[in-house]
C-alpha cells in the first residue's frame, strides 16, 4: 500500500509554512495500467500534511491544473479567507496564499477543492490529501503514533474507468459520480504489511458520493471522529463514514491472522425505502478494499489500550440561537446556492442549535459544516447509532431529524462566507448549499464582489 508522504513543512519558530501545487500527471491506479489524473505535488492525490496547535500555517498553493479551483481545508477552523470556499478559486497559473493560526484539538482532517458547481470533478480527479493535526495531548497518550509504521492514513477514494481505461467523468443525473472502482492510497486492492501488533488507521471518506460501512472481522476500536478524539475508546463491529467523514481506529494484529478492511454495504439501506434507489446510491455494494497482513511472532507484545482518552464534553446550549435546515432533492430550505446570498449571520461565540432534517423518503443526504465542530444531541426518525464526540460532517437518513449542537470557530469577517452543505459532493455542485457570515454585532455584511439584495 502507498504511503502518503508526510508533509511537515518548512518550521521556523512556531511558524510552518507549506507549498501544494494542483498538477496534471498519470497514475498506475489499475495494475498495469496508466490513466490521466490530478495530484497535489504528484501526480495523484497529495501528501499527508502535519501541523500543531498554536502553529501559525503560512500555505502557498499554485493551480498548474487546467481549469480554476482553490482548496477546502475540511475541518479546520480558520479565517474565511484562508477557509477556501468558492468564492475564493483561482485561474490557471496563479497562487494562493492563505494564512491561519491552528486553534483545535488533535485530528484527522483532509483537503479538497471547493470551486463553484465543481467540486466532485476536482476531487475525482485526484484533489484531495490528508491533514494531521497534533497536540501535546493527544501526543501524550499511549497510543500508536509512527507515521506509516503503526500510524497509517487510509484515504479512501473512487474511480470508474472508460474503455481506454481513463478516468469515466459521466455524472449521473440522479447519483452523481458514483465510482465503482474503491482506490486506497491511490491504487486498488493494496495490501498493507504490518509490524506491531496494534495499528491506529485515519479513515478518511474521500469518495464523492460513496458510504462506506467498514469491518475487519474482528471488532476494533474507535478513537476518534472528525474532530478529534473521543473521551474513552468505544468498542465497535463496524463503522459508518459518509463521504467527507473520518475516523480513526485501533486494530489489534495476532501474528497469522491478516485481517481485510471491508465495505460490506450500509445496514438496512440508510434508511430508504426503496432497494433501486438504494442500489443506485450504491448502498449495497460489497468491497474488500485493503489487506492487512498481520505481523510475525517476532513483533513485541504491546500493552494495554488507555482507558480515557481526553476529556469531552457536552456543550451547553441553554438560551443557543436555533436554526432550521431542511434538505430536499437539491435544495436547503427550498433554496439553491446563490453565491451572492448570505443565509445567515453569526455575531457572537458559543453553541448554536441546529435542526437539520432530510425531508427526502428515498435520499440519503449528509450535512458538513465549515469553520464548525458539532455533536449529535438527537436524532428523531432514526434508528442509527451516531458517535460519540465531535463531528463536522454527519448523515441525515431520510424522513430524519437530527439536533446538532454547533461550535463556530469565531473569525469575524463580513466580506466572505463559510459554507453549510451536503458532503455527496454532487448535491453541492446541483445547489444543496448555503453560506453563512461571521462578523461582530452591528457590523455591515456585504459580500466582496456581490451585489447586495
Amino acid at each position: 500500500m502507498p504511503i502518503p508522504p508526510l508533509y511537515e513543512g518548512e518550521l521556523t519558530g512556531t511558524t510552518r509554512r507549506f507549498e501544494l501545487t494542483a498538477q496534471t500527471g498519470q497514475a498506475e491506479i489499475l495494475p498495469g495500467v496508466i490513466t490521466n489524473t490530478w495530484g497535489f505535488n504528484g501526480s495523484f492525490l497529495g501528501p499527508t500534511l502535519y501541523m500543531r496547535r498554536g502553529e501559525t500555517i503560512e500555505m502557498t498553493v499554485r493551480n498548474n491544473v487546467t481549469e480554476p479551483t482553490v482548496v477546502h481545508w475540511h475541518g479546520l477552523h480558520l479565517p474565511a479567507a484562508a477557509d477556501g470556499g468558492p468564492a475564493l478559486a483561482f485561474a490557471p497559473g496563479e497562487s494562493w496564499s492563505p494564512t491561519w493560526t491552528v486553534d483545535q484539538a488533535a485530528a484527522t482532517c483532509w483537503y479538497h477543492p471547493h470551486p463553484h458547481e465543481v467540486s466532485a470533478l476536482h476531487a475525482y480527479r485526484g484533489l484531495a490529501g490528508g491533514i494531521v493535526i497534533a497536540d501535546d495531548e493527544s501526543d501524550a497518550l499511549d497510543l500508536p503514533h509512527a507515521y506509516g509504521e503503526d500510524d497509517i492514513p487510509v484515504i479512501i477514494t473512487d474511480a470508474k474507468f472508460t474503455e481506454d481505461n481513463q478516468l469515466d467523468e459521466t455524472i449521473d443525473t440522479t447519483y452523481g459520480l458514483l465510482g465503482t472502482t474503491p482506490v486506497i492510497n491511490g491504487i486498488t486492492k493494496p495490501r498493507f504489511t504490518a509490524t506491531t501488533r496494534r495499528i491506529r488507521l485515519r479513515l478518511v471518506n474521500g469518495a464523492t458520493m460513496r458510504f462506506h460501512h467498514l469491518t475487519l472481522g474482528v471488532p476494533f476500536r474507535v478513537i476518534a471522529t472528525d474532530q478529534g478524539l473521543l473521551d474513552a475508546p468505544a468498542e465497535v463491529d463496524a463503522i459508518l463514514l459518509s463521504p467527507g467523514e473520518r475516523a480513526e481506529i485501533l486494530v489489534e494484529l495476532e501474528p497469522g491472522k491478516d485481517l481485510t478492511l471491508r465495505s460490506d454495504g450500509v445496514p438496512d439501506n440508510g434508511g430508504l425505502e426503496k432497494g433501486e434507489t438504494a442500489n443506485g446510491f450504491g448502498l449495497k455494494d460489497t468491497f474488500d478494499l485493503l489487506t492487512i497482513v498481520a505481523p510475525d511472532e517476532s513483533a513485541p507484545e504491546l500493552g494495554a489500550v488507555p482507558g480515557q482518552l481526553v476529556s469531552v464534553e457536552k456543550p451547553d446550549a441553554t438560551g443557543a440561537t436555533e436554526r432550521e435546515f431542511r434538505l430536499n432533492g437539491f435544495q436547503i430550505n427550498e433554496q439553491s446556492m446563490d453565491m451572492n446570498r448570505v443565509d445567515f449571520v453569526i455575531d457572537r461565540p458559543g453553541i448554536e442549535v441546529w435542526r437539520v432534517t432530510n425531508e427526502n423518503s428515498d435520499w440519503p443526504h449528509n450535512f458538513h459544516v465549515h469553520n464548525a465542530r458539532f455533536m449529535v444531541d438527537n436524532a428523531d426518525g432514526s434508528e442509527m447509532e451516531f458517535t460519540a464526540g465531535w463531528h463536522d460532517t454527519v448523515y441525515v437518513p431520510p424522513l430524519s431529524t437530527l439536533i446538532l449542537l454547533v461550535d463556530i470557530g469565531y473569525y469575524p469577517d463580513p466580506m466572505l462566507a463559510y459554507m453549510f452543505h451536503c458532503h455527496m459532493l454532487f448535491h453541492e455542485d446541483e445547489g444543496m448549499m448555503g453560506q453563512f457570515v461571521v462578523a461582530e454585532p452591528d457590523q455591515e455584511v456585504q459580500l466582496a464582489g456581490a451585489h447586495h439584495h
